[in-house]
């Protein structure tokens, strides 16, 4: 799956600092395999409340770091999860969990052609 993100957004949300934004591209990255195992077990057990939790969080940073298809997905999960209704839930979460991977990619690509275009200048 192929990931949509507005860097520009992204830079915008942090006031144009370069430096915080590879730190909070950073911080999600070491946090989100931590989501990845919630939700997976959160799946498993038919947590749906576990499922909403951990969904919400990756929501809202998903959001702050601009990348906004990811940010619906995780509502998709959001609202599967609280309809009960475990076949849709793990559809989106494998969705999802698709996305990240793609949009980690991404990020690490673009945060290090940001981080070596502002160290030329």
């Amino acid at each position: 799956m192929s990931a949509g993100w507005d860097y520009a957004a992204a830079l915008e949300r942090v006031g144009g600092d370069e430096p915080l934004l590879v730190e909070l591209i950073a911080i999600f990255l070491e946090e989100y395999p931590k989501f990845a195992t919630r939700l997976t077990q959160a799946l498993s057990q038919k947590d749906f409340a576990g499922i909403r939790e951990a969904a919400h969080s990756l929501k809202g940073s998903l959001g702050y770091l601009g990348a906004a298809d990811g940010e619906s997905l995780a509502l998709a999960v959001e609202q599967a999860s609280l309809a009960n209704d475990g076949l849709r839930t793990a559809e989106f979460v494998a969705q999802l969990m698709a996305y990240i991977e793609a949009l980690r990619q991404l990020m690490v690509s673009s945060a290090g052609e940001q981080t070596d275009a502002h160290n030329i200048h």
